[in-house]
C-alpha cells in the first residue's frame, strides 16, 4: 500500500477547514474520489473546497440531480452515483465527458465507479469511528492515485496544519495527524461484519 495521510476532524467545520486546504493544489484534470458512510461528511468537505475555490453559491449534495457544476476559479464538476445502479448507468451520463480538462471532478461514492476513474486521482474516505468517541468526529483518510497526487498531498498537510490550527489550537498535530496503518488496522478489528445485502 502507498502512502496514506490519516486527519482527524472534530466537527463540520473542520472537515470542511479540511475541503479547503486541498483547493490550493489543484488544477483543472483533477480528479477526487470521495467514500464513506451516509452522513460522513463528503459534502461538508466539497463545501470548503468549493468556498476556497472562489465557488459563491451554496453547494449541496448532487444525490437527485446526481451532477451539479459550480463555478469559481475553476470550474468544479460535483456528482453523485449513490442512486445510480450501475457502470452503464454512468456511461450514459457521459462520465468520460466530466472527466474535463478544463475542470475539477468531485464524485461522491467514487468507489462505485473505480474502474471508471483515470489512473491518476486522490481517493478520500470519511470514516465516523465506532467506539468511546465524540459523534462529531471523523477520521479522514487521503490516498494519493500517481506520483503527482503525493506531491499535491504534501502541500495539502502544509495547509491543513495551518488552518486547523488556527481553529482549534489545543489539537496538537500528533492528534490530529494520525499513523494511518494503526488506525485503519483498528477501525476494521472494531467493525462489525458487512451485511450479505444492503439495508
Amino acid at each position: 500500500m502507498g502512502r496514506v495521510l490519516t486527519v482527524t476532524t472534530s466537527s463540520p467545520e473542520e472537515t470542511r477547514i479540511l475541503g479547503a486546504s486541498l483547493a490550493p493544489s489543484l488544477l483543472p484534470g483533477d480528479v477526487i474520489s470521495l467514500t464513506g458512510d451516509l452522513g460522513a461528511g463528503k459534502t461538508a468537505f466539497v463545501q470548503g473546497l468549493a468556498s476556497a475555490l472562489g465557488v459563491e453559491t451554496r453547494v449541496t449534495s448532487p444525490s437527485f440531480t446526481i451532477v451539479h457544476t459550480y463555478q469559481g476559479q475553476f470550474p468544479l464538476v460535483h456528482m453523485d452515483v449513490y442512486r445510480l445502479d450501475s457502470f452503464q448507468e454512468v456511461i450514459d451520463l457521459g462520465f468520460d465527458e466530466l472527466i474535463d480538462p478544463e475542470a475539477i471532478l468531485v464524485v461522491e461514492w467514487g468507489e462505485a465507479v473505480a474502474p471508471l476513474l483515470p489512473t491518476r486521482y486522490l481517493e478520500i474516505e470519511l470514516r465516523q469511528p465506532l467506539g468511546p468517541e465524540p459523534e462529531n468526529i471523523r477520521h479522514v483518510f487521503l490516498r494519493p492515485h500517481g506520483a503527482e497526487w503525493l506531491r499535491k498531498l504534501e502541500a495539502m498537510q502544509r495547509a491543513a496544519e495551518a488552518l486547523l490550527d488556527a481553529v482549534s489550537p489545543g489539537v496538537s498535530e500528533g492528534g490530529r495527524f494520525l499513523d494511518s496503518s494503526a488506525l485503519l488496522a483498528r477501525d476494521h478489528s472494531d467493525r462489525p461484519a458487512e451485511p450479505d445485502e444492503e439495508d
